[in-house]
């Protein structure tokens, strides 16, 4: 048992060694890649004002929130956008912010969670053929039925075709 633990640390230690020659930043003691948010790669970091207004729009505080969204200087920024459109869809200015979901998916097509409120924003238009369009899309997206995104705007539209019935 001995003998197969220091082969295993052996290998292992060989193995971070040569990713290191290869110029990986890969070691045995971060975090695994995967649990970095992939937004953040993409894009970098909107800093302490971005998550500040991130912060108002949680505490429903919509009309303060755009003001300190549109404030910040990335304004292309694809979770920039989302978010002043959420806003503007939880005042009810539903057509304004199906405009700036749109927007923001011209920037990102992968970004499900715009994809998603924008499938909500339909849902307020009384547009259901529009918001399983983009359900669809969060599908094709995820590859299957059991990411968030899908899994809210499926019940969203589950009970918009309950309540029209």
């Amino acid at each position: 048992m001995l003998k197969q633990t220091f082969a295993a640390l052996l290998a292992l230690s060989l193995l971070s060694g040569a990713a290191y020659a290869a110029g990986s930043s890969t070691t045995t003691t971060q975090e695994p890649a995967a649990a970095a948010d992939p937004w953040t790669q993409k894009w970098g970091d909107l800093g302490p004002d971005y998550a500040a207004a991130e912060a108002l729009v949680k505490e429903e505080k919509f009309a303060e929130a755009i003001t300190a969204l549109e404030a910040l200087p990335k304004q292309d920024d694809p979770r920039v956008i989302n978010y002043i459109a959420f806003s503007h869809r939880k005042m009810g200015e539903t057509d304004k912010a199906i405009a700036l979901y749109t927007k923001a998916l011209e920037i990102a097509p992968e970004f499900t969670l715009a994809r998603e409120y924008l499938g909500e924003a339909y849902l307020q238009a009384k547009d259901m053929a529009k918001a399983k369009e983009q359900l669809a899309e969060i599908e094709k997206l995820c590859g299957n039925q059991d990411c968030e995104e899908y899994k809210d705007l499926a019940e969203d539209i589950k009970k918009a075709e309950a309540g029209a019935s």
